[in-house]
């Protein structure tokens, strides 16, 4: 998660307390499905509402860092739901409430208090008007963020306390009205969008209101206007402002808001969270014939209240929201109200006649007729009505009375695995992280509470507030490290292995806040230490290896916010929250300076090291955002000057080995899962966000892969090259093993991960657990013993590395992200051979998005789908019907599931390809088998009597798996997928890749066990670890489980829209697939095309025709051209498309600074992408490729309009793009070998029958060839899986575009090739001064490339070459070295030309002979730049040439004229003078050939010399005829 581009997939675990949300803020959307609430915490959250009034919370967002002071919708477009929100300091996000994704963000110096979205007559987008701490009225653009212009004051100008927009009903103009703090009402009329950036009032008025809460005009005939104060509230004209009528607060009640129900109606609420509904006497009604009369007022009166009737008191007042739905028939109007409890009230307003008013007037003046509420609710409710409480990380591991601990502070190892946690008690747990989440969610059978290794560390009084391991920072502190700090003022060392107290610090007076690591660059005696901070105040550096205090800085009089690092001066800065900084001396201990105001900022602003964020709580993401980013590049920074020598001697190794210099490959920059915990209030224990790294998961598991294999295996795999005398050194026997301890410490360990580091130093083999056991070399890594004390006795140093912790990762991620449910042979598939385990209750996913925003589901929102489709379970009814209801909803369900899918399941199996089902059988085996036990599983949790039967949370899981999840949002659908996908096929290329080897392998190392497979073959698994082990049935086994993988890829590739169903499906996101569609990743890369080409030809023409409109304008040939991506490069700004579509913006740069080019550009790559693909794959070809024929035939493809012959402008513009991306030089806006660059060179390749018409074929391959120079020194393999150096990869690719080229337009690529050779050739005879450029031509560097795919087409397209095998002869000439084709021949150098029956080479004369289709016989003599010398020879196409042993003669053959003929070659006499022309001596008239179309002309004859005069001539039908000279 270094780099945000990664796929990360967040999944929660949310404990048994629900967040604290204590509202701030309230919103409802206008399709009245979703209420939004801001916190005061800085969170947000989502409620949908659905039409039988019932509340569920959707997602949670983390990303401001204070309190949410308001909120207003983003936009007026049904499709997009967006949200804006803005926080005390000034931050503003957008928010798409789908699925959470921050959209935009940025930090003004401004804070706003009031924010309204309003769409200006003159403008075609929303606006938002915000008023606030400031004198104007700003108006923004809710989607860049940008001030578009103010609204200012000439007279009196002050804070503007509230505002409105109206639109008058006869004019054409919009007029704003505000109220002033000090009581000036001004108005300002817009006619027309402003063209300055300020502009003042059209009049104002001084009244008596001091500030205003809110101001409303009455939108039904804008006569009137309602101002609402504290104190009282009042009714205005709106026309000249004259008071009509007022009524003062209520005894021990502030007013806090107001809003207009009709003309006379008003509803007014106060801070206690009650709405109060008013009748206006006449003379504040304009309907009335009394209206503005000036006889003495009447007061308005009540006649209804709206009130919760709670009884405990709120802590703060609630946020409340008047809202009036509009268009229906009978419009809805609700009062929302959101309080401290994060409790959520909507009241429905009555419709009360008149009669009925006058009845409440004579009957009651004190006590008013009460309403209700229509709907009530709040998390911690939602928490409790579930059928099982959220799991909690340790739930169930080391309880105390049967209930958990609440968590104070967490911490995750992930070079161990192992996750660390602080209790309120002062213990500190340390459980191996995956298998304690697996036991939360996930059904298993092997795995129980008590086989879990838990280690308990008691020490502290009071609770544990925070931890730190330091050798996740940075290797230079000792592997087996922990600190804790807590509310005792004491910070202790821990030894984490042994479990024992090393050492306890008590310098502070204060709870502990924080710990953390100095920067890498520090004095010597600093690099020992940590620092700590603490709730005095003070900040102290404690040195771990003389184990006491090195400094203690006291004196600061705020609480510290941040601390920063000048380590080249010496100094440590510590800013606190008032904005002071204090700067101290880190050797003496001396307070340098204490600065305060611009310099206090410049000071900070300018430290060496990156800022470390306080995390005072409220802020989880922030600090989370900042620990993803900086944690990797910390340790990885100090892992590579570590590894630096050693790498160094095994590069050298390696290149003495192989003569060549090492493969580039990137470092892998993080950790398959990292475990954060987060709370959105500081009394909150915590919950834990798993992050799953995709991409580094990959990495891992392919290390691991190739980390097993010997020299031979992975040569066999083309993953290294292997050179003659390094074959010689390894098949000297016990060399092998020493090679084979290089190439890995080489190959595989370029991935760098934390635990290597102490393993190669400590222990080489025995360490990593890889054993060499007797089958011929392999290595197979074994499982480390599972007690603590024997496995830190293996090692001095006791860093503890579990070998299966990356399985166990891949095992746990793929069982939480398999689609189960759909297809149930498949899942049992997945469960019976893969080792994948059900979820035993839904899981709460999220989404990152850019810059550590993110949002994460909160349980209880599936509820809303598992109730639309099963209708029974509901928790309003009796628990004991509810058990029977469930229970037959159950059954229904399962009986429709097994039915319905069982005619879909053999359509799986015949779209794979694979073996037919034998399904009854599966259905009694293994099925039986499989769900006992895990009811019985699911039943021995603790806590059985409150709750539910099993089967409703079972269906409810079924539900949620097999549909809620893929209605989240396409964000959400497009993330999954992509992972599952991704990490599917890496499992399918790895030899060992079930999860069940490993953990039953142990228990069942004696005997046999027989079981069924999926294709309900029995066999019998003989232990992998036995002697004897029976390599059939392992084979089978290894082949079944690779096809259990590829069906999983299938199923969610292909499958999975068709059987999840368009009700339930959000369609994943085609930018999103388009970025990736060159991700540095190899597997997520390929995961993303499939995905994306299978969404395409789902949506049919009309959905492509569709994106083409929506992307094409966007074409850089059709963009303002100051922002093309075609424009002259010389404009250089910020970098083009990092490809991550979340750190788009890299840095924290102003968002609406840089981001029109920015934006602009982004989406023009995403637009060359999608219609490159659209193109490539559905466009219109001139001539039909060779590979698709066969589609052709059965008229499959209809051709993409934009794309086909009639109308082809979309071509010609795409085509011209990609071009421009192949070949412009690098520039600071275009960088080489970016991911954009690589797309434009794989779909030149994919698309080459489309786009060939509008191209320059040669300058396209040309450029391609110039990517493919140093192929071989770059490249390990096509297929090789980890990330490569961004040249490798862009080498990658044109190597594989010139294939596609090559294979689908053979003539083309040929053609021009030789053309080229032609030109080279002539320059370079008549050279004379560019020397050096000739030498330094693409045609002579790339000669390897060139051999390369001429090679591929004569093994692909033998016919093509064959046609033109002059030409080819033209290019293999120039590419081949004349001095070794001399010493060598041809048939050595290049055996591949050697084939064909029509080349003949003479070792005598050193020449080679060619027969040509045209009938002419071509000549190469062996000079340099020499031209061929062609002889007019036969009719028809020459098909076979041969040359005598001694070389003086030369028989030809062809089909068409049937004749044989010999020449005499052309012996040049002494020094060349008059040498002789090569001239036909003899011809025969032989029987003539039959041949067919179908004939394989290649294949017709053989000339074969048996002597020196003599040649026979062999037919395909066995005839043999004998000639002489």
């Amino acid at each position: 998660m270094s780099s945000a581009s990664n796929l990360a997939v967040p999944m929660v675990l949310w404990g048994r307390h629900a967040p604290t949300h204590c509202i701030s803020a309230i919103l409802m959307t206008a399709d009245m499905k979703n209420i939004v609430t801001g916190c005061n915490d800085g969170q947000i959250c989502i409620w949908d509402l659905n039409e039988n009034w019932q509340l569920y919370p959707r997602s949670m967002l983390f990303g401001h860092t204070t309190a949410i002071s308001c909120l207003a919708l983003g936009s007026d477009n049904p499709q997009t739901s967006y949200v804006v929100s803005a926080s005390e300091n000034g931050e503003m996000c957008l928010w798409d409430i789908t699925d959470g994704r921050c959209i935009e963000h940025t930090k003004m110096s401004i804070v706003h208090t009031d924010i309204n979205a309003y769409r200006f007559r003159s403008s075609k987008e929303l606006r938002l008007v915000c008023n606030g701490y400031y004198p104007e009225i700003h108006v923004i653009d809710p989607l860049s963020f940008e001030l578009l212009w103010s609204l200012c004051s000439k007279l009196a100008p002050d804070w503007i306390s509230a505002c409105c927009v109206l639109r008058p009903v006869k004019r054409e103009d919009d007029v704003v009205l505000a109220v002033s703090n000090s009581g000036t009402v001004k108005v300002w009329t817009l006619t027309s969008e402003p063209k300055t950036k300020s502009v003042y009032e059209d009049e104002s008025k001084q009244i008596r209101c001091l500030n205003a809460q809110t101001l409303t005009c009455c939108p039904y005939n804008q006569r009137t206007v309602l101002i609402v104060c504290s104190k009282y509230w009042q009714i205005y004209d709106a026309g000249d402002f004259t008071l009509l009528c007022s009524e003062s607060n209520r005894v021990g009640e502030r007013w806090a808001g107001g809003d207009f129900i009709s003309v006379d109606r008003v509803i007014v609420w106060s801070n206690d969270g009650k709405g109060y509904l008013y009748k206006l006497p006449t003379n504040a009604s304009p309907d009335s014939p009394d209206y503005h009369r000036q006889h003495q007022p009447t007061s308005p009166h009540a006649y209804y209240i709206l009130d919760l009737y709670a009884d405990q008191s709120l802590v703060c007042s609630p946020a409340m929201m008047f809202f009036r739905s509009n268009g229906e028939t009978a419009p809805r109007r609700l009062l929302l109200r959101g309080d401290s409890e994060g409790r959520v009230v909507i009241w429905k307003l009555p419709e009360v006649s008149e009669r009925q008013m006058t009845l409440v007037r004579q009957e009651s003046f004190d006590r008013l007729p009460a309403l209700p509420p229509r709907c009530k609710t709040t998390l911690q409710e939602v928490w409790d009505s579930l059928y099982r409480p959220p799991a909690g990380v340790l739930d169930g591991l080391c309880d105390e009375n049967s209930q958990s601990l609440h968590i104070s502070s967490t911490i995750y190892i992930p070079s161990q695995g192992k996750l660390v946690c602080g209790r309120i008690n002062g213990t500190i747990v340390i459980v191996p992280a995956t298998q304690s989440v697996m036991l939360q969610l996930l059904t298993t059978k092997t795995l129980k509470a008590d086989n879990i290794p838990t280690k308990i560390l008691q020490g502290h009084d009071g609770r544990v507030t925070c931890l730190l391991y330091p050798f996740n920072e940075s290797t230079r502190y000792e592997p087996q490290h922990l600190l804790s700090g807590g509310a005792d003022f004491s910070v202790i060392l821990w030894d984490m292995n042994s479990g024992y107290k090393i050492h306890t610090f008590t310098v502070h007076g204060g709870e502990l806040t924080q710990m953390l690591v100095p920067p890498g660059n520090c004095n010597t005696r600093i690099l020992s230490a940590v620092c700590s901070v603490a709730s005095d105040h003070s900040v102290a550096l404690l040195s771990l290896k003389e184990r006491k205090c090195i400094m203690l800085a006291g004196r600061h009089l705020f609480p510290v916010q941040t601390i920063r690092w000048r380590p080249l001066d010496d100094f440590m800065v510590v800013s606190c929250s008032d904005g002071t900084v204090y700067v101290w001396q880190m050797e003496t201990g001396h307070l340098d300076r204490v600065v305060h105001g611009i310099t206090a900022e410049e000071i900070l602003n300018n430290c060496d090291e990156n800022a470390t964020p306080m995390e005072s709580l409220t802020n989880p993401s922030l600090t989370l955002a900042q620990a993803l980013k900086r944690r990797n590049l910390a340790t990885f920074k100090n892992l590579a000057q570590q590894k630096l020598q050693q790498q160094q001697a095994a590069a050298q190794h390696h290149q003495q080995l192989t003569q060549r210099p090492p493969p580039e490959m990137l470092k892998p920059t993080g950790y398959p899962l990292l475990i954060q915990g987060v709370r959105t209030n500081t009394r909150d224990p915590d919950s834990h966000v798993l992050f799953f790294d995709t991409e580094a998961l990959i990495v891992q598991l392919l290390t691991e892969e190739y980390a097993t294999m010997s020299p031979g295996e992975l040569e066999a795999r083309g993953l290294i090259g292997m050179t003659e005398d390094q074959l010689i050194k390894s098949s000297g026997g016990m060399e092998l093993s020493d090679t084979q301890q290089k190439l890995m410490g080489f190959i595989a360990k370029a991935k760098e991960k934390a635990e290597n580091v102490g393993q190669k130093i400590q222990a080489k083999a025995e360490t990593a657990g890889l054993v060499p056991t007797p089958t011929g070399g392999r290595l197979t890594p074994t499982r480390l013993s599972s007690t603590p004390s024997r496995r830190s006795n293996t090692k001095p140093d006791g860093l503890i590395v579990n070998d299966n912790l990356t399985l166990e990762i891949a095992q746990f991620f793929m069982s939480c992200l398999h689609a189960w449910g759909l297809d149930p042979d498949l899942d049992r598939l997945c469960v019976n051979k893969l080792g994948l385990l059900k979820p035993q209750c839904p899981i709460s996913f999220g989404l990152l998005s850019r810059q550590g925003h993110m949002s994460l589901m909160l349980p209880g929102w599936h509820k809303r789908v598992c109730q639309e489709e099963l209708v029974g379970i509901s928790g309003d009814i009796g628990k004991a019907t509810l058990a029977d209801q469930a229970r037959t909803a159950a059954m229904k369900g399962m009986d429709k599931g097994t039915a319905d899918d069982s005619s879909k399941k053999t359509l799986l199996a015949q779209r794979s390809g694979s073996v037919p089902f034998d399904v009854e059988h599966l259905l009694f085996s293994d099925g039986d088998m499989e769900s006992d036990p895990r009811q019985g599983s699911a039943c021995e949790e603790p806590k059985v009597e409150s709750r539910p039967p099993v089967s409703a949370l079972k269906e409810e899981t079924r539900i949620f798996s097999a549909k809620a999840r893929w209605k989240i949002s396409s964000g959400v659908t497009t993330q999954h997928l992509l992972s599952v996908i991704s990490v599917a096929n890496t499992l399918m290329g790895m030899s060992h890749a079930s999860f069940i080897f490993g953990k039953q392998s142990r228990s069942r190392r004696k005997g046999t066990g027989s079981f069924t497979s999926h294709h309900g073959i029995i066999m019998n698994e003989t232990d992998s670890d036995a002697g004897s082990e029976d390599e059939d049935s392992v084979g089978i086994l290894q082949a079944q489980i690779k096809q259990g993988w590829s069906l999983l890829a299938a199923l969610h590739c292909v499958l999975l829209p068709e059987l999840v169903g368009p009700a339930h499906y959000q369609s994943p996101q085609l930018e999103m697939l388009a970025r990736r569609w060159q991700d540095r990743c190899l597997e997520i890369r390929e995961a993303a095309q499939a995905l994306l080409l299978a969404e395409l030809r789902r949506i049919g023409p009309e959905g492509r025709k569709a994106i083409i409109d929506e992307w094409s304008p966007y074409l850089p040939t059709y963009v303002d051209p100051q922002h093309s991506l075609l424009s002259d490069p010389q404009r250089g700004e910020d970098d083009e498309e990092d490809e991550d579509d979340e750190q788009m913006l890299a840095g924290d740069s102003p968002a609406h600074k840089v981001s029109v080019s920015f934006e602009s550009r982004r989406k023009q790559a995403t637009a060359i992408v999608m219609l490159g693909v659209i193109g490539a794959e559905f466009g219109h070809e001139i001539e039909p490729n060779r590979r698709k024929v066969e589609e052709i035939k059965k008229g499959k493809r209809n051709v993409q309009e934009g794309f086909s012959l009639t109308n082809y402008n979309l071509s010609r513009h795409t085509s011209k793009a990609l071009t421009f991306l192949l070949l412009t030089p690098p520039s600071p806006r275009l960088p080489a070998n970016t991911p954009i660059r690589r797309a434009a060179i794989d779909l030149l390749g994919r698309g080459f029958t489309v786009w060939e018409p509008y191209l320059d074929v040669s300058s396209v391959l040309l450029g391609l060839l110039e990517l493919c120079v140093d192929a071989d020194r770059l490249l390990p393999s096509m297929t090789y899986g980890l990330p490569l150096t961004p040249a490798a990869d862009a080498c990658r690719s044109a190597r594989h575009a010139l294939s596609l080229i090559a294979t689908a337009r053979p003539p083309a690529l040929i053609i021009t090739m030789a053309k080229e050779v032609a030109r080279y050739n002539a320059l370079a005879q008549n050279t004379q001064s560019q020397h050096a450029q000739i030498l330094n031509s693409v045609l002579v560097r790339a000669k390897q490339e060139i051999l390369h795919v001429i090679e591929l087409l004569v093994e692909k397209m033998p016919n093509d070459v064959a046609d033109l095998i002059c030409e080819v002869m033209d290019v293999t000439m120039h590419c081949l070295e004349i001095s070794q084709l001399k010493a060598k021949g041809l048939q050595e150098l290049f055996p591949a030309i050697c084939r064909f029956s029509m080349v003949s080479y003479c070792g005598q004369t050193k020449r080679i002979w060619v027969g040509a289709k045209n009938g002419g016989l071509a000549l190469y003599e062996m000079k340099q730049h020499a031209k061929c010398q062609l002889i007019p020879g036969h009719h028809g196409p020459i098909i076979a040439v041969s040359v005598n042993p001694d070389g003086k003669f030369l028989a030809t053959f062809s089909h068409v004229d049937s004749k044989l003929k010999f020449w005499q070659t052309a012996s040049s006499s002494l020094f060349g003078i008059g040498s002789q022309q090569t001239k036909c001596i003899r011809q025969f008239t032989t029987a003539p050939c039959q041949v067919t179309p179908v004939t394989n002309i290649l294949k017709l004859v053989r000339l074969v010399w048996i002597d020196n005069r003599t040649v026979v001539l062999l037919t395909v039908d066995g005839t043999e005829t004998k000639y002489s000279v």
